[in-house]
C-alpha cells in the first residue's frame, strides 16, 4: 500500500517552504502544492510536491489536515474552494496566513457548517521563525484545537522556560485577531525605534557606527532589549554590496504595509480604545507615501526641510531616548492588549493578557525581555486573572510615570530639531493625560454643551447639568 503523508501544505512561497521544512524535520510527512507552477518546481528531501489540489488530497492520510500559507484575502477563499471538493467531513483546514479576523470568522462558520474542521492561526517570526520556531496564536473550535495542538507545538519556538510559544484564544477569528494586534503593536514599536534613530542622527549629529553601538547596547542591556533593537543595530551598521556605502541612507523612506496596522486601528476605534501610538505609527507610514505633498513641502521649507545635525544638545540625550523608547514600548503594548481585552469580552474569547504576552517571548517579532516582567506584574496584580489592562497595574503605571522627565526631554529634542516623532509624542501624551486633571477636554465638554446642549457632569456635585448659555426650552429632548 502506498505510504501517505500526514500533512498537506498549500502555498510554497518562502514562508510555506520554511514551515514545510520545519514540519518535515519534526517527523511530519509533508505533501505540498501551489497554484503557481514556478513555485511547484521547488523540491526538498522528504517533501513531496504535487501538481494540484486533487493529488494533494489523495496523498494524505485520513482524517486529512491541510495547511494554507498563502496571501490573505481572495486567495485564501480560492484555495479553500479548490481543496474542499477533495476533502471529507472531519478533515481540517488550518489558515496560517495573515488573514483579517472577520474573514476568518466567516470561513470558520461556513466550513464548520459543512462538517470540516477549521483553525485560523497567526504566525509571527518571519521566514526564520517559520523555519526554526515561531510564535503561534490560534483561534477556532476547541476540538479542532485539541487535535492540532501537538502538531503546531512542534513548529513553535520555545520560551526561556521551555514553554512552546503557542496558545489558543477562542473560537473563530480569535487567533488572527491576536496576530493583528501583535502587528499593530509592532508598527508602533518599529516607528518609535525609527524616531530615536532620527533624533540621534539629525539632532545629536551622531554617525552610523555610534548609533549602531547605542542600539546594540539597548538590545542587550536596556529595558527594551529584544529582537527589533537587535536587527536595528545590524541595519544601521550594514554596508551596501553595490556601492560599499552604508545601506540605510540608500533605502527609500516610503514604508509599506499589508493591512494589519489599519485593521488594528479600526478595531481600536470600534472598541473605544485610545490606541494613539498604533494609530500614529500607521499614519506615519501613510504620510511617508505622500510623494507629491512631501516634495512640495521640502521645496518650500528650504534645505530640503531637513533637520540640521550636530547642534549642541545635552550629553544625556541618548539616555533620555532610551528611557522614552522603553516607556513608549510599554504604552504600545498596553494599547494593544486593551484592544484584545475589549474584543475578547465582546466575543467571549479567552482574555488572558499575561498568557498573550508570554506567547510573544520567543519566535515573535515582538520578543522582548520585558514581556515576562509585564506578565508577572499582571499576574501579581490579579491572582484571579481579572486584570487585563497593563495601565491598571501600579508597578507598570509607576514605571512609565517615572520615565516622563527623560521622555519629555527626548520628545522636546525631536520637536526643537524639527524631527517628527509621532509615536514617542502620542504615547507620552496618553501617559500625561492619564496622570493629569483637568485635561483640555474640560473645555471641549463646555463647547459641546454650548453649541449642542449636550450637557456635562460637574466636579462639585452629582447629576447632569447645562451651562448658563443653555435655556430650559433649548435642552436636548424637549
Amino acid at each position: 500500500m502506498e505510504k501517505r503523508a500526514r500533512l498537506g501544505m498549500i502555498g510554497m512561497s518562502v514562508m510555506g517552504r520554511n514551515l514545510a521544512l520545519n514540519l518535515d524535520e519534526k517527523g511530519h510527512g509533508i505533501v505540498a502544492t501551489d497554484s503557481w507552477e514556478s513555485a511547484r518546481a521547488w523540491s526538498a528531501p522528504g517533501i513531496e510536491v504535487v501538481s494540484g489540489h486533487a493529488e494533494l488530497a489523495a496523498r494524505l492520510e485520513a482524517p486529512r489536515v491541510v495547511l494554507l500559507m498563502v496571501k490573505a484575502g481572495e486567495q485564501v477563499d480560492n484555495e479553500i474552494a479548490a481543496i474542499t471538493p477533495h476533502l471529507a467531513a472531519g478533515d481540517t483546514i488550518i489558515d496560517l496566513g495573515n488573514s483579517y479576523y472577520r474573514d476568518t470568522e466567516r470561513r470558520s462558520a461556513e466550513l464548520i457548517a459543512r462538517g470540516f474542521g477549521f483553525l485560523g492561526i497567526g504566525i509571527s517570526g518571519g521566514a526564520e521563525g517559520a523555519r526554526h520556531g515561531a510564535a503561534l496564536m490560534a483561534g477556532g473550535g476547541a476540538d479542532d484545537w485539541r487535535r492540532a495542538r501537538k502538531l503546531l507545538a512542534d513548529v513553535a519556538a520555545n520560551a526561556p522556560d521551555g514553554t512552546p510559544t503557542i496558545d489558543h484564544f477562542g473560537s473563530g477569528g480569535a487567533g488572527h485577531f491576536v496576530k493583528m494586534v501583535h502587528n499593530g503593536i509592532e508598527y508602533a514599536i518599529m516607528q518609535a525605534i525609527g524616531e530615536c534613530h532620527a533624533v540621534m542622527r539629525d539632532v545629536a549629529g551622531l554617525g552610523d557606527r555610534e548609533i549602531a553601538d547605542h542600539f546594540a547596547r539597548w538590545s542587550t542591556d536596556g529595558t527594551g532589549a529584544g529582537f527589533l533593537l537587535e536587527i536595528t543595530a545590524e541595519i544601521v551598521k550594514a554596508t551596501d554590496e553595490l556601492t560599499g556605502q552604508p545601506i540605510l541612507p540608500l533605502i527609500d523612506d516610503a514604508a509599506g504595509q499589508k493591512g494589519t496596522g489599519s485593521w488594528t486601528a479600526a478595531a481600536a476605534v470600534e472598541h473605544g480604545v485610545p490606541a494613539t501610538a498604533i494609530m500614529e505609527a500607521l499614519a506615519a507610514r501613510q504620510v511617508s507615501g505622500l510623494d507629491g505633498q512631501r516634495e512640495l513641502a521640502r521645496r518650500l521649507a528650504g534645505q530640503g526641510g531637513e533637520a540640521t545635525p550636530g547642534r549642541s544638545v545635552d550629553a544625556g540625550l541618548v539616555d533620555d531616548l532610551e528611557a522614552a523608547l522603553s516607556a513608549a514600548m510599554i504604552t504600545s503594548l498596553a494599547q494593544g492588549v486593551q484592544i484584545f481585552a475589549a474584543a475578547s469580552q465582546e466575543n467571549s474569547w479567552r482574555a488572558d493578557v499575561s498568557s498573550l504576552l508570554r506567547g510573544w517571548r520567543a519566535g515573535s517579532i515582538l520578543r522582548m525581555r520585558m514581556l515576562d516582567r509585564l506578565a508577572d506584574a499582571l499576574d501579581a496584580a490579579g491572582a484571579d486573572g481579572a486584570v487585563s489592562d497593563l495601565f491598571l497595574v501600579p508597578e507598570i503605571v509607576g514605571e512609565v510615570l517615572a520615565a516622563r522627565p527623560a521622555w519629555r526631554r527626548g520628545v522636546a529634542a525631536a520637536v526643537s530639531g524639527g524631527v517628527p516623532a509621532p509615536v514617542l509624542s502620542a504615547a507620552l501624551a496618553q501617559v500625561e493625560s492619564l496622570a493629569r486633571r483637568p485635561l483640555a477636554t474640560q473645555l471641549v465638554q463646555g463647547q459641546r454643551d454650548r453649541f449642542g446642549a449636550h450637557g456635562f457632569r460637574r466636579t462639585d456635585r452629582p447629576g447632569d447639568f447645562h451651562g448658563p448659555w443653555v435655556q430650559p426650552d433649548e435642552e436636548v429632548g424637549k
